[in-house]
């Protein structure tokens, strides 16, 4: 499944002298010149975008311990169940 594609795109990146980037379509920012330079970046399909905002939310620890403790009280309860199946066959198998 492909969330993406890698594509060309221009991006605005520092240069040392300002005479390299004469006419440039990019902004002087805080005394410092930028030009345009063509690179390869991999983006994001919009109709993705939902599911990897989701994945890099905060933690829930709330809702992390609401299943830890439902899992953990599975394993009690299974526990308690087999070892009263146990205790049953224990007594019949002795008559």
């Amino acid at each position: 499944m492909s969330l993406g594609s890698v594509q060309s795109v221009v991006v605005c990146v520092p240069v040392a002298n300002a005479s390299a980037a004469t006419d440039s379509v990019c902004p002087v920012l805080n005394q410092q010149a930028y030009a345009p330079q063509r690179v390869s970046a991999y983006l994001v399909d919009p109709s993705h975008g939902a599911a990897i905002d989701a994945a890099m939310a905060p933690f829930d620890y709330g809702y992390a311990s609401a299943v830890w403790a439902l899992a953990f009280s599975m394993v009690v309860g299974l526990y308690v169940v087999s070892h009263g199946i146990g205790t049953v066959l224990g007594f019949l198998r002795r008559g």
